[in-house]
């Protein structure tokens, strides 16, 4: 019985230590995206109370709950329509357009899959660019990173996704 005893604590152990791996870290792979997104009208803007003035420039000012939506097309180096970038953004602080918070999520829709992305804080007049890539779907499940949007220019905003993706 004994025996039997040490043999049932010795496989325990060594399955309970294969249950842990090994000291290997994981696989990653570093890709970068760059898309243009090239403006469209679709836009909306839900003005919770109080109610402002909507001028040529958008709302005179923003108050928390406030909320808008967005898409915009990705084009690739050669002008060539690859994606979508789906957003949608709440006021979590107010103030004018530039000086407010929000908490904007999006998708972006690229050849291969999605990418789901996050970004916060004075998203319209910050000097902070950058947002987080939370996960994809596709050629990037379970991609990690961040991303910069740049200067907008006559209608145009260039993107740089910097992924981190696991190797399969």
């Amino acid at each position: 019985m004994r025996g039997r005893i040490m043999i049932a604590a010795a496989m325990t152990m060594v399955l309970g230590l294969s249950a842990c791996g090994d000291d290997q870290k994981p696989a990653l792979t570093q890709r970068t995206l760059t898309f243009t997104e090239r403006e469209t009208d679709n836009f909306s803007f839900a003005d919770n109370a109080p109610k402002t003035k909507i001028g040529d420039e958008g709302p005179e000012r923003l108050t928390n709950g406030d909320a808008f939506t967005f898409s915009g097309d990705l084009l690739d180096e050669s002008d060539k329509d690859r994606g979508e970038l789906d957003t949608s953004c709440a006021v979590t602080r107010p103030g004018g357009f530039d000086t407010s918070h929000l908490h904007c999520t999006g998708t972006a829709t690229v050849p291969g899959g999605t990418l789901t992305l996050a970004r916060g804080g004075r998203v319209f007049g910050g000097a902070d660019p950058r947002g987080a890539v939370l996960g994809g779907t596709g050629a990037y499940a379970g991609a990690t990173g961040d991303f910069t949007e740049g200067e907008e220019n006559a209608g145009r905003t260039p993107y740089t996704f910097h992924l981190w993706l696991p190797e399969r």
